[in-house]
């Protein structure tokens, strides 16, 4: 195999001679302890003994010599792991703890990033590589803006009109970032949804729980890039369902394939044939 053939396979050509590293797959940075005590075995077998986490929640062993290849693979399937795709690929979604362990978050993240690596991990005859994110809120621990395809957990608030659910406080419009909640002559909110962020603050900030939330979804970012020429995603929708953030990852993915030239990254391609253009290619029916 060649160098771009083993890149692709998670072998890594290091600086000098006949040193590489094995990147292994880590889906949403989650690794239990009899996978780590694994790979330490596998670090002090086959490479320098030492680990190093990657930025994208991925750990690669180091000092691995390439005669060593079918053997690692071996040994890492033994406790369920593989290696992480590089090169022009879909790369291994990264994501936040989510609404399952962090009280800020909106939503559960682990569901769509494991449907996303499922559906579309290592898919290749792409002209680069093209990285996924889920944040479970608008703090974007994930990064979702800064990667090719992102989501953000967003939520619908929507107030509860029984008498003496609200208590007028006035709690909910000193938090709200947007100015879209705004109290009526009584001191009750009045949301505005179409100036609506949907991140959520007047909900937690509601102390009798008056302000709850009608619906959960996702905002959409699609061009987010680091590198030599780092550029924010554009945000292309504010609020879609979990199966439809599924299917405009994969119709992104679809679309970079038909319309990406050369080696440009999404970012370039969106810019070239216009935004407006790309995001009815993605958004269908969301």
């Amino acid at each position: 195999m060649d160098e771009k053939t083993l890149k692709g396979g998670g072998f890594i050509k290091l600086r000098g001679a006949d040193r590489w590293a094995v990147r292994v797959k880590v889906l949403l940075g989650d690794m239990n302890v009899a996978q780590l005590r694994h790979l330490a075995d596998i670090a002090e077998e086959f490479g320098d003994g030492e680990f190093h986490l990657t930025v994208r929640q991925g750990i690669e062993i180091r000092g691995v010599r390439l005669t060593d290849f079918d053997a690692i693979h071996a040994r890492l399937a033994e406790a369920g792991l593989g290696t992480g795709s590089c090169g022009a690929r879909v790369r291994v979604p990264v994501a936040c703890p989510g609404s399952a362990v962090c009280k800020r978050g909106l939503n559960d993240t682990a569901p769509l990033a494991r449907e996303i690596d499922r559906r579309l991990y290592g898919r290749e005859n792409l002209p680069h590589k093209l990285k996924t994110a889920v944040s479970g809120c608008s703090a974007s621990c994930a990064k979702p803006q800064g990667n090719d395809v992102g989501f953000a957990g967003a939520l619908e608030p929507v107030l509860d009109e029984r008498d003496g659910a609200c208590i007028a406080c006035g709690l909910c419009a000193g938090v709200c970032p947007s100015g879209a909640l705004e109290l009526d002559a009584e001191g009750r909110p009045v949301i505005d949804l179409a100036r609506c962020d949907r991140e959520g603050a007047c909900v937690n900030a509601c102390p009798t729980g008056a302000i709850g939330v009608a619906r959960r979804g996702w905002r959409v970012y699609v061009g987010g890039k680091f590198g030599a020429h780092p550029a924010l995603a554009y945000e292309i929708a504010s609020f879609v369902d979990t199966s439809d953030a599924l299917e405009i990852a994969g119709r992104t993915v679809d679309a970079f394939e038909r319309l990406g030239e050369g080696r440009e990254r999404l970012r370039d391609t969106i810019d070239r044939v216009g935004l407006d253009v790309f995001a009815r290619e993605v958004l269908g029916n969301a």
